[in-house]
């Protein structure tokens, strides 16, 4: 497995733990570069960054790629990496949060189906079982086909009604977001998008949203399925100022697409392990949920 870090700089003691959890599973591991390298609030110069992920891909030896954290900064590599390499060289690329930009990216440029999933320092916190045992199952089956597996206690619901099949795609809201009106934009043509989001109020959600809707976006997908909305609550709550969820619930009544909530993918508790660019059957039933990958 080799360790790639595309956006924020090291965290020492989750990193080594994140590598022993690795070890454990019986896997070998290769660090790039950035792993190592601190500048600004980035891990290394946007040139060392790209050239861990297009050396990652062209080297045979390795079997997947795993993003060491998310923060910021990938986006920045977009214009650097080689897809046309990459597209010769397919093989798993891991991450989330800020890792959407590349998920958006090599999908689009690359032909890649890529993991929305827990990175290495996530790995080397405090994971849960759930998590653990997500990350797992997916190196054995990385298309992890059928339904989704929900923690114990866990469950979906329908925002709006319907079914939707297509490829999955998405992740971070923000990151999706930031790309709009750039050469990376996601298509998301018959689509379900996939989103999540952390630390950001109503107002900003909001933004997002109507964002999406405005760009066209919305037009062009079959679905929606929201994740972990972690965090995502006034600073300092007003009277009457409404909720993430009331907003949501909004916006996707006047979509009228097929829209579940409550997935166990990004900044929460649970971090599941989700395969963009496969196909989904989402299923949005008036008394239970469901979403079928493969």
């Amino acid at each position: 497995m080799g360790i790639v870090a595309p956006s924020a700089p090291l965290d020492e003691k989750r990193f080594q733990a994140g590598l022993a959890y690795l070890h454990s599973l019986g896997l070998k591991t290769k660090c790039g570069q950035s792993v190592q390298e601190r500048w600004g609030y980035l891990a290394g110069s946007d040139d060392v960054r790209a050239r861990d992920i297009n050396g990652f891909f062209a080297d045979s030896s390795i079997d997947g790629i795993l993003c060491m954290r998310g923060g910021y900064g990938a986006a920045r590599l977009l214009p650097l990496l080689d897809y046309d390499a990459i597209a010769r060289h397919p093989k798993l690329f891991i991450g989330f949060s800020d890792i959407t930009a590349l998920h958006t990216a090599l999908r689009q440029r690359s032909g890649l189906a890529t993991i929305h999933g827990a990175m290495l320092t996530g790995l080397g916190g405090k994971a849960t079982r759930y998590t653990y045992e997500q990350f797992a199952a997916g190196l054995a089956n990385p298309a992890m086909t059928g339904p989704v597996r929900l923690p114990r206690g866990h469950h979906l619901e329908t925002l709006v009604e319907g079914d939707a099949e297509g490829n999955l795609a998405g992740g971070n809201m923000m990151l999706i977001s930031s790309l709009i009106g750039t050469p990376y934009e996601l298509d998301g043509k018959g689509q379900i998008l996939f989103l999540e989001e952390i630390g950001e109020e109503a107002y900003a959600i909001d933004r997002m949203l109507c964002q999406f809707e405005q760009s066209g976006l919305i037009d062009r997908i079959a679905g929606l399925a929201f994740g972990e909305f972690t965090r995502c609550h006034p600073v300092k709550p007003a009277a009457g100022e409404w909720t993430v969820r009331e907003v949501i619930g909004q916006y996707v009544r006047r979509w009228g697409k097929p829209a579940i909530w409550g997935l166990p993918y990004g900044h929460g508790r649970h971090n599941g392990w989700l395969p963009l660019g496969r196909p989904a059957h989402l299923i949005a039933g008036k008394e239970k949920a469901r979403l079928v990958l493969g």
